[in-house]
């Protein structure tokens, strides 16, 4: 790169995408964040950072963050939205908030046009579809009749895992139920052939935003495993580029592969990436901490299979890996996180964080909750620094 090349990250979590461009040269000139707790992480690991813990959606905290680059450019902005309202694993509420934030971002980047933006995503954007910018009358109460079902469903899903069967009036209540999601189901699609005329694909939506405010972009969905990181983890990268500067969008080539062929590495796997932590005593300093099972618990962790969950009505909470491929993707899970392909107990954080492609030097903040939060919610540090890689072409 020629000379200093600015950033900023915006909805930074622990700072799993800002680590790979810090760690390729970029400065990290300011960080914003809601969670204290989080912020905290990213102030132990980027010392030199400018971070801003607060609500971004509220006007004193846009300030905040642009009042930290009165004296310096803002060359680069990264960040990921909250997907919860885009994940393939809840309730893809097309409303939710949270899957509106996409419009701070984009008004971050319309006030401080910055040359490159990068912000990543889950998988689930692709499908998912918001109500067009602009609705007419019709458009909007046949929106207004849709979004309504869409809220039932959500209520009448919740309920139906709530149902406990004591007497028969809960039975009966359980059968009313069973009728309304029915109903539900069949009016949802009878009203399939009318969503294109009220929404639209989010992604379109939002290159759209982006190109109004002076933006080339493109997207892609990335797999960190391509990329050295031990884990399946996918997300999808959108790149804008400034309409005056003449650079050509680019993304990472896989550089492995399962098997090692085409001239590619061999993926990494669970056991070579945390094979050597199996044995070490609890480090809570590192973050390396043993959850306290119960008998029973560990009895079921004994009667698990690798490529099993421990609870069979669950496909990721208490998976046991596979120990020579790289893992699913690393999720929260509410603490139900991945079990040991070997030893009968659930990983620890920071084998969690290995899996994450997180150095064993980063620190993380707060309780053992926060911080299985943080590592389900980061970005791999090693698919952040190939995507970096990339984006230093357009400064040079």
């Amino acid at each position: 790169m020629n000379g200093k090349v600015n950033c900023l990250e915006l909805f930074a979590g622990c700072g799993g995408l800002g680590y790979g461009f810090h760690k390729e040269g970029f400065n990290m000139v300011c960080a914003s964040e809601l969670d204290p707790n989080i912020s905290g992480t990213y102030e132990k690991n980027f010392t030199d950072t400018a971070v801003i813990t607060g609500d971004i959606t509220k006007p004193e905290i846009k300030t905040q963050i642009y009042d930290c680059f009165k004296e310096v450019a803002c060359d680069v902005i990264l960040g990921g939205p909250p997907c919860v309202a885009y994940s393939m694993s809840g309730h893809r509420n097309s409303r939710d908030p949270r899957g509106q934030l996409f419009n701070d971002y984009i008004a971050v980047v319309s006030k401080l046009q910055p040359k490159v933006f990068v912000m990543e995503n889950v998988k689930g954007i692709l499908t998912i579809m918001h109500d067009k910018p602009i609705l007419t009358k019709e458009e909007k109460e046949l929106a207004d009749k849709y979004y309504k079902l869409e809220e039932e469903k959500i209520k009448y899903t919740e309920l139906k895992k709530t149902l406990v069967f004591h007497n028969s009036q809960e039975s009966d209540d359980y059968k009313k139920n069973e009728a309304n999601i029915k109903q539900n189901k069949k009016d949802l699609k009878s009203m399939s052939n009318d969503i294109s005329k009220f929404r639209m694909k989010v992604t379109d939506i939002i290159k759209k935003k982006f190109n109004d405010v002076g933006y080339k972009v493109e997207l892609k969905l990335l797999k960190a495993s391509n990329f050295g990181v031990p884990q399946n983890r996918e997300r999808v990268i959108f790149i804008g580029v400034k309409d005056d500067i003449d650079k050509k969008i680019s993304y990472p080539v896989d550089t492995h592969n399962a098997d090692g062929t085409d001239d590619k590495k061999k993926y990494i796997t669970v056991k070579e990436a945390i094979g050597d932590l199996k044995d070490k005593p609890e480090n809570k300093e590192q973050h390396h901490i043993y959850s306290k099972h119960s008998e029973a618990f560990v009895d079921k962790i004994k009667n698990t299979k690798v490529g099993e969950s421990v609870n069979k009505k669950y496909s990721e909470a208490y998976f046991r890996c596979w120990p020579n491929k790289p893992s699913n993707t690393v999720k929260e899970n509410h603490g139900g996180v991945f079990v040991h392909y070997e030893k009968h107990r659930v990983m620890t954080p920071r084998e969690l964080a290995r899996l994450q492609s997180f150095p064993d030097d980063f620190k993380f903040n707060g309780p053992k909750s926060s911080v299985l939060l943080q590592l389900g919610n980061a970005v791999p540090c090693g698919l952040s620094s190939a995507i970096a890689k990339e984006i230093k072409k357009i400064f040079v």
